[in-house]
């Protein structure tokens, strides 16, 4: 398999890397992307450099060791072999997307889980892992931001779709949620922040202002 080429899934896809960096003309909220390819009982099979050096950064227990995965990266393979057996076609595969906001030491990390079907034997599908830290320039809200407004896991995927511009809709679509149950999130984002508008409930989040000042 080769693993550079684009693979899409939707909306969804695992970019590319280009050969040379200064061909990347627009800013990217991630850097280089990590890949991990297990089979469908969690046995791993494939992990780039880019993974094992991100692996270590989630837990440094896992650096020097192939077979210690951080739990952030098993929960989200466990969830998706547990989807295996209601796939009875290769197409089912396609909607699946199990997506993870990890937080260590202030980096951010977005974990992605997608399947690499086989056409022939569903047997043989993978799960393609894919490990893509954010740049700080997004401003996503620090732990200590997280436990001042005691933002679930669920909240802080929502913000950081937000910061990147993306509509209630499509966040929706992207956390397999309803329209509706993302505007109730926002809402009570705005009521632990104690703002009334999507832009003031960024702001606060983003740049930490204590409650004292409000």
């Amino acid at each position: 398999m080769n693993m550079a080429r684009t693979l899409t899934n939707g909306n969804d896809h695992v970019r590319k890397e280009p050969a040379n960096t200064h061909d990347q003309l627009v800013p990217s909220p991630y850097q280089s992307t990590g890949l991990m390819l297990f089979n469908t009982t969690g046995q791993l099979l494939f992990m780039n450099r880019e993974a094992k050096t991100y692996l270590a950064q989630l837990d440094p227990c896992t650096e020097n060791s192939r077979d210690t995965i951080p739990k952030d990266v098993l929960r989200v393979v466990s969830e998706m072999i547990s989807r295996v057996p209601f796939c009875k076609h290769p197409k089912d595969f396609e909607s699946i997307l199990v997506e993870r906001l990890c937080v260590e030491s202030d980096q951010r990390f977005l974990l992605r889980g997608l399947y690499a079907a086989d056409p022939q034997f569903i047997q043989r599908s993978q799960v393609l892992i894919v490990i893509e830290r954010l740049n700080q320039t997004l401003h996503c809200p620090d732990a200590k931001t997280q436990q001042l407004y005691h933002l679930t896991e669920r909240e802080q995927m929502v913000i950081m779709y937000m910061l990147l511009g993306f509509t209630n809709k499509e966040i929706a679509n992207r956390l397999h949620l309803s329209e509706y149950t993302v505007k109730e999130h926002v809402k009570r984002m705005m009521h632990k922040t104690y703002t009334n508008t999507r832009t003031g409930l960024l702001a606060r989040v983003c740049f930490s202002h204590p409650l004292e000042d409000l």
